[in-house]
């Protein structure tokens, strides 16, 4: 069923309307050089965004929805970055001006401007931040409020879940080109949204966030040689020749890191070995949305990588790599993508859920786990996997695949090409 343009239904009230409309392109821009790689469509798939370069000096954001009768153009931009859904039917991005650099959140332009900004993040609640530089001086922003305090230097910019504290990585001394003695006196900590840490590192990466906020740590790097976890601005008693990122327990209670021990890599709670095997690798640590379970990408030996979770290695493994393991809502199943033979893959639960694509996205969960999605790529066209079934669409562009909050419905977004012309189409799965 295709809804008329003019009616603009609840996705999730009427979740079995399809809905679909043409993509005019604009009088600058040769339907060939349409960029719709660089579409992003709003979270409720209402509407469809793409960020335009008219000219090399020139940029505009063209938006278009299902209740929309024309093509909505922005006025121009000099360059136009990081855009992201906000809202249900919305768009966050940042430009850059005559002014400067400044943030449109929502429709609604920040009031700063700096001389440059990068790293936009929008939280599920909206919370808007980036990271700026002006005048030689680096300040994270959130929400159009500078942090207090700017830096010589700030990067790996994160955010706690409910978007209530912010951290960065800061460089709090200049260093001089050559100066290897400022350098290892230590001119790194951990910048919060009320303050810098009193301890000074070699260097500091890979911040993390409890849920709210109120517990953070850091990857630190104490000599040249020796490197640890600092929680809330405390080390950990021990030290080693490497570590990988730090992650907090959800609720705070503990902070869980990869360290290389003698034997290989281990993975630590709170300075101590919190599994029993050591490996060739392990990284990219992720606990459950509760904390009850833990999972980390592992190597039991050079060129083979698989999941372990809770200890438990998975007995599936692949020769490419693997990303960061993601669990379903409930916490009750784990998957994620990663290449074999040169192939993207997708794992569930210790099992392929496909091959053979040229590319593949992290798997998502419906609410409960009884089903999984994942955005696929082969032959050129975009496509999803379905609980195990690949679900064929002739899109060259899709948006990533979500499920509606009751579970009984996927929502797909693609756009389709059909001569010189562009079709944005919604529509639902309804699953069993």
């Amino acid at each position: 069923m295709s809804t008329p343009r003019g009616v603009t239904p609840d996705p999730f009230d009427s979740p079995t309307d399809s809905l679909s409309f043409a993509i005019p392109c604009p009088p600058d821009i040769p339907a060939d050089r349409f960029p719709f790689w660089k579409a992003v469509a709003s979270r409720d798939g209402t509407r469809l965004a793409v960020p335009m370069g008219i000219s090399p000096e020139e940029c505009r954001l063209y938006t278009l929805g299902f209740d929309e009768t024309e093509p909505h153009i922005s006025d121009p931009f000099i360059s136009i970055t990081d855009l992201r859904p906000s809202g249900p039917r919305d768009f966050t991005f940042l430009c850059q001006g005559d002014e400067g650099w400044t943030a449109i959140a929502a429709s609604t332009p920040w009031e700063l401007t700096t001389e440059i900004a990068w790293n936009l993040m929008v939280t599920d609640q909206d919370t808007t931040a980036c990271e700026t530089q002006d005048q030689r001086r680096y300040t994270p922003v959130i929400d159009d409020t500078p942090w207090p305090d700017s830096y010589e230097n700030t990067f790996g910019l994160t955010l706690a879940a409910t978007g209530t504290r912010s951290v960065a990585v800061v460089q709090t001394t200049p260093i001089a080109e050559g100066d290897l003695d400022t350098f290892l006196s230590g001119c790194f900590t951990l910048g919060t949204d009320q303050g810098a840490w009193s301890g000074r590192y070699v260097g500091a990466f890979s911040p993390s966030l409890s849920s709210d906020g109120t517990v953070a740590a850091v990857d630190t790097r104490l000599t040249q040689y020796d490197y640890t976890i600092a929680v809330d601005d405390q080390c950990w008693g021990a030290s080693w020749p490497a570590v990988w990122a730090p992650v907090v327990h959800p609720e705070g209670t503990s902070v869980w890191a990869p360290v290389k021990g003698p034997k290989g890599w281990i993975l630590a709670c709170d300075g101590e070995p919190a599994w029993p095997n050591a490996y060739y690798q392990l990284w990219e640590v992720a606990f459950s949305p509760g904390g009850e379970r833990v999972a980390a990408v592992i190597a039991p030996d050079f060129g083979k990588w698989a999941i372990a979770q809770d200890g438990t290695p998975w007995k599936t493994q692949v020769d490419g790599y693997l990303s960061k393991p993601v669990f379903s809502p409930c916490g009750s199943r784990l998957g994620c993508c990663g290449l074999h033979k040169g192939k993207a893959v997708v794992l569930v639960d210790d099992h392929p859920m496909g091959n053979g694509f040229e590319t593949a996205w992290d798997p998502i969960f419906s609410h409960h786990g009884n089903h999984i999605a994942a955005k696929v790529k082969r032959g050129g066209l975009f496509s999803v996997i379905l609980d195990g079934m690949e679900i064929k669409r002739p899109y060259i562009w899709m948006a990533p695949p979500a499920f509606t909050p009751d579970s009984k419905h996927l929502m797909l977004c693609g756009i389709e090409k059909k001569g010189p012309d562009y079709r944005y189409t919604r529509e639902f799965i309804a699953l069993t």
